[in-house]
């Protein structure tokens, strides 16, 4: 009679199994306390795009058609780009509401006073949306950011959520070109 020798089957132990139960549960944790904030700044990151895709569609309008397209600001939170109807000489003779943008997740055009500038310096007062000229800002057919007179202007669009600077995003506009930069406050400064 041959004997077979019983092998003990590879297991974990049960020090083993509460070890890795304390790993998952600590990881879980850690995401708990830090998901949040990655949600509200995703949330504020898409306001920004909102207003920069709104932007970079009027100016494409403007030079696309061959005419003006002015963009408005409506607090607290809609963005409008209205292109000019022109008769057959050229006069103006109206304007038309080509795009409308409202601004989710609760954010709004919205400066805190408590904030510097962005690293553009186009911003020297304390409202939400800050152009060096006078409104009424207009894309030109040729691309350019112009005011009321004509002149080309840069400028800053602030937005954010109330009671939140963390919140706290603007885009930057360089008139001549219609450069955008998007930037976000972590706190500390102004970042890309």
């Amino acid at each position: 009679m041959t004997r077979h020798r019983l092998t003990s089957a590879a297991g974990f132990t049960l020090i083993e199994v509460l070890i890795t139960v304390t790993i998952v549960g600590v990881l879980l944790s850690m995401s708990l306390l830090v998901l949040p904030g990655a949600i509200a700044a995703a949330k504020a990151d898409s306001g920004s795009s909102q207003l920069s895709a709104l932007l970079r569609t009027a100016r494409e309008q403007a030079v696309t058609e061959r005419r003006n397209v002015e963009v408005r600001f409506q607090a607290p939170d809609a963005i409008e780009a209205w292109r000019e109807d022109i008769d057959a000489n050229g006069a103006q003779i109206g304007q038309t509401l080509v795009q409308q943008v409202f601004i989710g997740e609760r954010m709004e055009l919205r400066r805190f006073i408590e904030l510097p500038d962005t690293p553009d310096g186009f911003s020297a007062g304390a409202t939400a949306v800050e152009f060096t000229g006078a409104a009424p800002w207009s894309f030109t057919s040729e691309g350019t950011l112009v005011d009321a007179n004509g002149d080309v202007v840069n400028g800053t669009v602030f937005l954010g959520r109330p009671f939140e600077p963390l919140s706290a995003r603007a885009v930057t506009l360089f008139g001549p070109t219609a450069l955008l930069r998007e930037w976000q406050w972590n706190g500390r400064a102004w970042t890309e």
